[in-house]
This record gives structure tokens, sequence and C-alpha cells, in this order.
């Protein structure tokens, strides 16, 4: 209960924050419905970008992910895909990729990588070497040469995604019940790997999870979004695994309390530590950490300044949630 309260009082000033910000700089592009104490909304075809003045710049941030990749509720300035379009938009834009080397994630290594020379970003990118029917999309892939990084952003989410197999009706021939065991007549013990989904050819690689055996419950139904954003890190196109070809970096509000020890998020985040075999495969930086390393690029100042007047966010390089 108290969690619970807890999420209710930051979700409330995270709001109140976001209805500040769209009165300054949106106030004729909402889209004038009732929100109940929801976020403010964009109309269609606005958007609560952070951008720069530099019309070339701001044209290039709005570009890098086009309408039809957008999430369903990408106008609403809740929206972690565009916070995430704003941040590394205008890192992009700018070319000052040069600022996110070396960056300690809280487990001590490096939060992206070590040299930015020969990396890449490329946002929402589609997994298209798992033969899955809607494939792993991932926010930001940093390419480089040798190694990859999937970078998952996260704002006001209480947790990361799971398997929808369990919420199917339970007529449905895909259902799952939530264990990784024979079921519905089928002839493998993941609904998925019925349909020719390999995530169960790759996913003992990464982790202490035996493929042969039954789960009671299944390890990859809560784990779902953060396993699937490690695969796609280290699978490459030739459908062969590589576990130390990439790995995965979650970016989160160090204020949001399912981060934090109880919360749902915070849960998913220790089972798959705890169950991967590869060290430092997650790594995890908050956007207050990031944002006292943007401070240091002058060009970079608008966004600063927007992340703290529009999110709230507040720079604590020192800050490390246990």
């Amino acid at each position: 209960m108290k969690l619970k309260m807890e999420y209710k009082d930051y979700e409330k000033r995270v709001v109140q924050n976001l209805w500040f910000w769209a009165i300054q700089h949106h106030m004729n592009e909402l889209d004038g419905k009732e929100r109940n104490g929801g976020p403010p909304v964009l109309k269609c075809g606005s958007s609560g970008i952070i951008v720069p003045s530099d019309d070339r710049k701001k044209d290039f941030i709005l570009g890098q992910i086009p309408k039809p990749k957008r999430h369903r509720y990408f106008n609403s300035l809740k929206s972690s895909q565009a916070l995430c379009q704003s941040v590394f938009g205008g890192i992009s834009a700018f070319n000052r990729l040069d600022i996110l080397q070396g960056i300690p994630a809280e487990c001590g290594q490096p939060a992206f990588f070590e040299n930015h020379m020969d990396f890449k970003p490329e946002f929402e990118y589609e997994v298209d070497f798992l033969e899955e029917p809607q494939p792993t999309s991932v926010d930001v892939m940093f390419w480089g040469s040798q190694k990859r990084v999937a970078v998952e952003c996260k704002f006001t989410e209480k947790e990361f995604g799971s398997c929808s197999r369990t919420k199917l009706k339970k007529t449905n021939p895909k259902y799952c019940n939530g264990n990784y065991q024979f079921q519905n007549n089928r002839r493998n013990r993941c609904s998925l790997t019925e349909q020719n989904i390999p995530y169960w050819k790759f996913l003992p690689g990464l982790f202490y999870w035996n493929a042969y055996q039954d789960h009671l419950p299944c390890p990859f139904k809560d784990t779902y979004q953060l396993a699937r954003n490690a695969l796609a890190a280290t699978v490459s196109k030739k459908r062969e695994l590589d576990p130390l070809q990439g790995h995965v970096l979650v970016i989160y509000d160090n204020r949001n309390p399912e981060f934090r020890t109880g919360g749902k998020a915070q849960n998913q985040w220790q089972c798959v530590n705890q169950n991967c075999k590869v060290s430092s495969l997650f790594r995890r930086i908050s956007w207050q950490h990031l944002m006292a390393v943007l401070a240091k690029a002058p060009e970079l100042n608008y966004l600063v300044k927007g992340l703290e007047q529009k999110y709230g966010f507040k720079a604590l390089p020192d800050q490390v949630l246990k």
C-alpha cells in the first residue's frame, strides 16, 4: 500500500509538471479533452519533443522516428518515446556522441561504450532475425563495428513488458497458464516455440534456464521485454548467439518508486540479473545521471533546461539506487 501511494504521489507531481509545460509551450496544440488528472495530450500532428531553435537541427530531430513508428500514446506528453527522441535525437543532431563514452552504469561498466567513434544510433530498430510475428523494437540501438547497445527508455512505466500469452482467453490455442510446461496439447513447452519463434533456442545461452525441463512459473513470462532486448543485442543476423557482442541499457527516472526495492520494475530487473550467465549484460542509468553528462555540452543547454522544465528532472550525478 505504501509503494502504491508513493507511486500515485510521484505520478501526480509528474503530471502537474507536464501541464505546466503544456500551457507554456503547447497551449494551442492540446486536444481539448478532459483528462481527469491525466497528462496533457497534443492534437495529431503536434509533437512534445524538446527541440533547439535551429530549424535544421529541429527537423533532423523530428525526423528520427517517422510517424508509422510512433507509439500509440506518442502524443501524450508523458510518452517515454518522445523523451527518448528528444535526448538521443538532440545528441545526434549536434554530433555529440562523444559525451556518452565512458559514462559508468550503476554496475560500474560503461553504460554505452568506451569509444564513440564507430557507433551510430538507430531509432525504433526492429529485429528482423528472430522470426517474430511482431518484431522486437528497440528504442535506440547503437551499432558499432564489434559491439551493439540496445537502449530501453522508461519514464513513468510501472514495469517492463511481460508475455501476452497468459492474457489470452483460455480457449485460445495460443494461451499459456504462465508455466513453462506442456499444455493445450502442444508439442512444445512454450506457446511461442510452438509458433516457431526461436527464443528458447537462445535464452539458455544467456540465462540459467534449461529449455528441456519444466519451470513453474515460466522465468521468461515476467522478464519478457528485458530478455527480448538481450536477444536483440546478442543474436546476429545470421541467427548466431554471441553473448559478448552487446548489452542492454535501461534508462529510467530515479524518482519512480517502481524502480526501487519492492517495485514491479525493480523485481523484474533483479530477476534477469540474478539468472543471467553474462556479466553486465544488463546495465542501468537514470535520466538524472545522464542529465549531468548532457550539461557538459554547451550546445545541449536547451535540452538540459527542457528536461528539467518539462519532466522535472534534476541532475544527480552521484545518485545510484540500490
